[in-house]
């Protein structure tokens, strides 16, 4: 009972947002030379949709956990909401407000709350942050930090922890997430993506596989496969796999995640959503 309690409410935000990747943490400076040397040269794809997502756009999510010889627990483990709060300001940059929330419910919020916090805040023009905050409440666990980044000097600061080179146009744990919806992407793309997380760079590349139509909660839809990897095996930590279905048009909406490690998966559905408004940019 005690590792359930534990995959369950470690894999709710896990499998809502790319968190599942890697394990983050606080890289050496010969780690971090090593993983921005994975992506020199390396052509980072601009964004092409800029109506992807919009204003007020919600998902909710439910998360589902099997376990191998239990099978999936008839009650859902918890909740992850994904949405476009509205537009802020960041040091005189205007940015969408993204935010995340991770919660478990009933049973599970009995033995082990949690409430997962995180904010981005990404360019409405060039779509990557500058500024990323985190609260995390697991249990009796408590995390909270901000990361600023300095887009223009290529640095990822936390105040009084940390001050370190990183990738151009690099993205953090959620606006990854947003940033490839604006993507064109096709079965067989690869897609390299520069990213940050907690004192740590990680060279990823998301993996387009196939097309495939799945019917969730919300409704059935048509959708891309995608996995978000390491882009070099082995250069770090791994958590398992985690595999993405988005929709087969210019939304990219995520409507279902799954992700597997050692013991078992975790599967989040799409409950229900209101789309944003993209017309904001003509007012």
């Amino acid at each position: 009972m005690k590792k359930l309690r534990i995959y369950i409410t470690t894999c709710i935000a896990l499998t809502i947002i790319f968190s599942g990747v890697v394990f983050a943490k606080l890289q050496t400076p010969e780690q971090l030379e090593k993983a921005l040397k994975a992506l020199e040269g390396v052509e980072i794809p601009r964004p092409v949709n800029r109506n992807a997502f919009g204003i007020g756009e919600y998902l909710d999510f439910g998360v589902y956990v099997a376990l191998p010889g239990v099978g999936a627990i008839p009650i859902m483990g918890g909740h992850g909401i994904l949405e476009v709060a509205g537009l802020r300001t960041v040091d005189s940059k205007r940015c969408f407000h993204l935010r995340s929330k991770a919660y478990s419910v009933g049973f599970v919020k009995l033995v082990y709350p949690v409430k997962d916090f995180i904010e981005s805040y990404m360019d409405v023009d060039s779509f990557y942050p500058w500024l990323f905050k985190k609260n995390v409440r697991e249990g009796k666990y408590r995390a909270k930090f901000t990361i600023k980044f300095d887009q223009k000097n290529h640095r990822a600061i936390r105040e009084g922890v940390y001050n370190v080179k990183t990738y151009e146009r690099v993205q953090d744990i959620l606006s990854a997430f947003y940033y490839v919806r604006t993507l064109n992407l096709e079965p067989g793309d690869t897609i390299p993506l520069p990213y940050h997380d907690n004192g740590g760079n990680y060279p990823i590349k998301v993996i387009v596989h196939r097309r495939d139509t799945v019917s969730v909660p919300a409704g059935r839809f048509a959708c891309l496969v995608v996995e978000p990897v390491m882009a070099t095996p082995g250069l770090f930590q791994r958590k398992g796999r985690m595999f993405l279905w988005i929709t087969d048009d210019e939304k990219k909406m995520p409507v279902m995640m799954v992700s597997k490690i050692p013991i078992g998966s975790v599967v989040a559905k799409l409950l229900e959503y209101k789309l944003g408004d993209t017309n904001w940019r003509e007012r």
